[in-house]
């Protein structure tokens, strides 16, 4: 099956970005969310628009987090998502470096619910819809992290950690549907939110890889796009790790 039309969430910038523009350059149908920049979503709609011959780019803004909202957006959207072939779970982020120590319960919280509830809320709307359509392919967004553990991010290692767990449950409950479930496990990746991390983390982590460099939204966009369209059936509920040999 090659992809129709994707729903990526957190579609407007960093690794979501190249995942809409990969999708949209192999002329499938892109609809993504964001959250809070409407500036960079317009842009975005309006580059892949002008410049890809997929039949269109649109976006949705939507706390991906909040089940409410995303039910909204689903409700609201009910004709447009109807034909949806994939859906990419990209919202997350990694929060702020600090000992788990220091992290309260409302900051463990916070994270869980934006990585891991991000994720739950997408795919409990999205799954009557493959299921009605007898087939359908989510591909979730995690982190090596998720395995193998951050020092300073433990509740961003903890929620990656159980969006690897959602996803190998619900693909035994639902493959046998025609459903197609996989996660892509990035290592560190150059986005913007990189621009804030410490200079002598950053060489470190570098340093682990093989080719002492970060990878590229690129990279992980085209192994999300393999998974998003044309994987075999057979190649389902996986974790592909895309770190550039870190924990190889």
């Amino acid at each position: 099956m090659t992809a129709k039309k994707v729903l990526i969430s957190g579609g407007s910038r960093g690794i979501g970005k190249s995942i809409a523009l990969k999708f949209a350059k192999e002329g499938c149908e892109v609809l993504f969310t964001y959250k809070s920049s409407d500036q960079e979503a317009l842009e975005l709609v309006k580059y892949i628009n002008e410049n890809y011959k997929c039949p269109s780019a649109k976006s949705y803004k939507c706390d991906m987090a909040d089940a409410a909202d995303v039910k909204r957006l689903f409700k609201e959207n009910k004709e447009e998502f109807s034909s949806l072939s994939a859906l990419i779970n990209n919202v997350g982020g990694h929060g702020k470096l600090k000992p788990f120590m220091f992290c309260s319960n409302e900051y463990f919280q916070e994270i869980l619910s934006m990585n891991l509830m991000s994720v739950v809320n997408a795919v409990r709307e999205v799954l009557p819809i493959f299921i009605r359509n007898k087939g359908g392919r989510i591909v979730n967004i995690t982190s090596i992290a998720g395995t193998k553990g951050n020092p300073g991010h433990s509740p961003y290692a903890a929620s990656k950690g159980a969006i690897i767990g959602f996803s190998k449950s619900i693909v035994k409950e639902v493959g046998g549907m025609g459903i197609i479930i996989n996660s892509v496990a990035p290592g560190f990746v150059s986005t913007e939110s990189t621009n804030d991390v410490p200079e002598k983390y950053l060489k470190m982590r570098i340093d682990n890889s093989i080719y002492k460099r970060m990878g590229m939204p690129e990279e992980i966009a085209d192994v999300a796009h393999y998974l998003g369209s044309s994987s075999p059936e057979y190649l389902t509920g996986q974790e592909i790790i895309v770190d550039g040999g870190i924990t190889g």
